[in-house]
């Protein structure tokens, strides 16, 4: 297991991405309590700091990483990255701080799409950064599909266990908001695992002289096991959802079982760098 501080930063940030959207769809087509929203888009922001925090650990000299922001002259995709961190962090805390002090609601309403599409922004930079020519292994729209899908499979199951956890509070529109999350997820869940076999599959046929599926002992293993967390985890929330369930504890196991699976699967990503110069 390399690159294990990226390996939390990618994921947690994707993570947090989103949970925003999930939120930000359950606010503009529930209009559910007002506080519960206002407490749950501050998780948003726990996740992104814990992402952002294990992100400078992996500096060798933390205290220069503002020197990357000079990379944006040129274009830096890891320059770039950390602009489009910044703007879907600063727009999420600037429409979370309106809905906590009640300041302009109609201005609000536009502010939410604006960082809504910034978080989307955020996971393309990120991916940029790791579409190189010179690491064919992760040089595919596959880095790009896979990034995008951590979003879409952990952030219903994060709002899913926020709103459970407040139901009393909530009332019907728990239940609404409870079965469409796991409507939503269990559809994201089905694109990642059909996604998932082809970016396997896809691995096995790249060019290269050695074959990235056999450059790790545990793949196989970690491969199966990371499905079965993502299946398992999803398919538990939503037999609940549909079923009327309110348990906050269990929706946060569900949370927590895909959350691990996307970490394995980060993992399996990172270790399998393979540069050109090895054998193209």
């Amino acid at each position: 297991m390399s690159q294990l501080s990226l390996v939390f930063f990618t994921v947690l940030a994707q993570s947090a991405v989103g949970l925003f959207i999930s939120l930000g769809l359950v606010e503009m087509l529930a209009r559910p309590n007002e506080q519960v929203m206002t407490r749950s888009f501050m998780a948003v922001f726990v996740l992104l700091a814990i992402g952002a925090i294990a992100s400078v650990t992996h500096l060798s000299q933390p205290l220069r990483m503002f020197n990357v922001m000079f990379g944006v002259a040129h274009a830096s995709p890891l320059s770039l990255e950390i602009v489009a961190l910044s703007l879907f962090g600063g727009a999420g805390v600037v429409y979370t701080a309106m809905r906590l002090f009640g300041i302009a609601p109609g201005l609000q309403k536009l502010v939410l799409p604006v960082a809504m599409v910034l978080g989307i922004v955020l996971i393309l930079a990120i991916a940029k950064v790791y579409t190189l020519a010179t690491v064919p292994t992760w040089n595919s729209n596959w880095t790009t599909f896979q990034f995008l899908m951590t979003a879409a499979v952990v952030g219903p199951l994060a709002a899913a266990a926020l709103l459970r956890f407040q139901s009393v509070d909530l009332g019907a529109v728990q239940v609404l908001a409870d079965k469409a999350l796991a409507t939503t997820v269990l559809m994201t869940m089905a694109i990642s695992l059909v996604g998932y076999v082809g970016y396997l599959f896809w691995l096995g046929q790249l060019p290269v002289a050695v074959n990235p599926l056999a450059m790790l002992s545990y793949g196989q293993m970690l491969a199966m096991v990371r499905m079965v967390l993502l299946v398992g985890g999803v398919l538990m929330f939503a037999v609940s959802a549909m079923r009327g369930g309110s348990c906050g504890y269990q929706a946060a196991t569900s949370f927590v079982m895909v959350l691990v699976s996307e970490f394995m699967g980060r993992a399996f990503f990172y270790d399998i760098y393979l540069s050109a110069g090895s054998g193209m």
